[in-house]
């Protein structure tokens, strides 16, 4: 996919107890890249030095996704960073487990199509959205 997407709104949320493990699934996508060409294997807007950061916030900036933290470290706020569609279902696959059951994404693509990004405390699932007006 090679369309631009925009973010709509969201309710996401990552208790602070949970980041390590999050980052460490991030990393362990090393080795995981959907993309090969000239400049190596890597994921569709990711540095391929992804798997080096460890700070939160900076591990999610790496996939174009900028995190906000509240008083007590938890990731409260994501919002898309980016303009095109990348490997998104991978990083959200990954993070899965970490993120509070009930969080979603819910983005719209160039063409004004809608979906959200789903998390139920353990798996990702994506569902589009079909929006009929009265």
């Amino acid at each position: 996919m090679g369309y631009c997407m925009s973010q709509c709104e969201s309710d996401f949320f990552v208790p602070a107890d949970k980041l390590g493990a999050m980052v460490a699934a991030i990393q362990a996508l090393h080795g995981e890249e959907t993309i090969g060409d000239s400049s190596g294997r890597h994921f569709s807007w990711v540095p391929q030095n992804f798997h080096t950061i460890s700070d939160p916030v900076e591990s999610l900036r790496a996939w174009r996704w900028d995190a906000e933290l509240d008083d007590e470290g938890n990731i409260n706020v994501l919002y898309f960073g980016g303009e095109k569609v990348g490997d998104e279902d991978t990083l959200f696959s990954a993070i899965a487990p970490f993120v509070k059951a009930g969080s979603y994404i819910e983005m719209q693509g160039e063409e004004g199509e809608r979906w959200r990004w789903l998390f139920d405390g353990q798996e990702m699932t994506e569902k589009s959205a079909t929006i009929t007006w009265d």
